[in-house]
This record gives C-alpha cells, structure tokens and sequence, in this order.
C-alpha cells in the first residue's frame, strides 16, 4: 500500500470514526542539501512539540538526511489535518503513506516524537547505533522499498530504544539525534603522518640549532 496524497488518504479513512485510534506511518523524500537537512529535521522535530503534546499524537520520526520516515499515532481527528500540511510541506516531496491500520492500543510511551538518525557514516564506535545489531538489519535505509510487514518491523525494533524516563535533552545526546556528537570528519590536521612529520621537522631544526 502506498497512498500518494490527501485525497486518497481521506477515502481510505471514510469509513472510520474520528475517534478511531490510528497507526500511520509515511516516508518522504528531503528537499535540501545534507548541510541543511541537520536543521530541518531539528525545526519539524521542535514545532511538532506542541501540538502533539496537546493533541495526544506519539510516535517517533528517524532520517538518515536524505528520506524521513515518521510514525504517528493518534485519532483520526487529529491526524488528518496533520498528514493535510505535511502532504504541502513543501520541505519534502514524494510523500507516501506506506503503514495505514486503526489499533487499539498507543505503542509508544508518549507524544514525543522518537528521533534517530540512521545515517551511518555519522555513527561514532561507541554509539547506540553501532552497536546495536538489530539496526544495522535495516541499512541501507531504504523505507520507500519496505513492505508493511517489514515497516512493522522496523517500528517494533525502535520501540526497544523508547525509554520514557528520558528527559528531552538526555534524548538528543543518548540518541544521537541529527548527528553523533562524537563525530568529525578526518581533516589533514588529523594524520598521523602529518604529526610524525612535524615531529621530525621539530627533530631536524633543533639538530640545525645545535
């Protein structure tokens, strides 16, 4: 199942009640350069707060900079004037909802939006992706190629890493949201080879001096 726009994600829901509780998850993908998509995924994350805490929505939204996937849960009330402006996010394209089901019970703890990131390249050694086998079962992050089952899966793998009695600001740092804070990109600076050269730089001049 992939529904393509609002419409059509209206006539898959006509038959439920408002009320009803629904799970839907959709992928998308980022319309920036990898240097902005750190701070769209913070701004989406940060004016989500709000109206998800009042609204009762929960869930979580992973990317690896390139695609989103997002998981909502909430009513059929709240949930579709959100998927009508994330439909004309303009942010993003290629919006498809891939995970469409009513449930009758939450699967994630609260309204907080559950964030990791899933590019690899930024993981340092250390950090929970890297050493979590599970998730390395879903790299290369490719969501738009998921069935639903294997989605579901990928849901009931990160429910493992939802840990409620986390503050907002423990979250960013335990799970390395946007990026590992322990990540660097090796620059000339870094070598090894261009230390061992100083040194022997260091070495020769004091040699000459004497």
């Amino acid at each position: 199942m992939k529904i393509k726009n609002y419409k059509n994600l209206v006539k898959a829901l006509e038959n439920e009640k408002d009320n009803a509780l629904i799970r839907l998850v959709y992928v998308s993908n980022i319309i920036v350069d990898n240097k902005s998509a750190p701070l769209l995924f913070d701004h989406i994350r940060s004016h989500s707060e709000k109206y998800n805490r009042s609204n009762n929505i929960k869930g979580m939204l992973c990317n690896n900079n390139k695609c989103f996937l997002q998981c909502l849960e909430g009513t059929k009330a709240v949930l579709m004037p959100l998927m009508a402006r994330i439909f004309n996010d303009d942010r993003h394209d290629h919006v498809r909802v891939t995970l469409l089901k009513t449930v009758d019970n939450y699967s994630f703890n609260d309204w907080r939006m559950r964030s990791l990131n899933l590019d690899d390249r930024l993981w340092s050694k250390d950090s929970i992706q890297a050493n979590s086998p599970e998730l390395k079962k879903f790299l290369p992050f490719r969501p738009f190629e998921w069935s639903e089952w294997y989605t579901e899966h990928f849901l009931e793998t990160m429910r493992k890493f939802d840990d409620v009695s986390q503050s907002y600001n423990e979250d960013l740092v335990s799970y390395n949201i946007i990026y590992d804070p322990n990540f660097h990109r090796a620059t000339l600076l870094d070598s090894t080879l261009f230390h061992r050269f100083l040194l022997v730089m260091v070495v020769v001049l004091l040699v000459v001096t004497l």
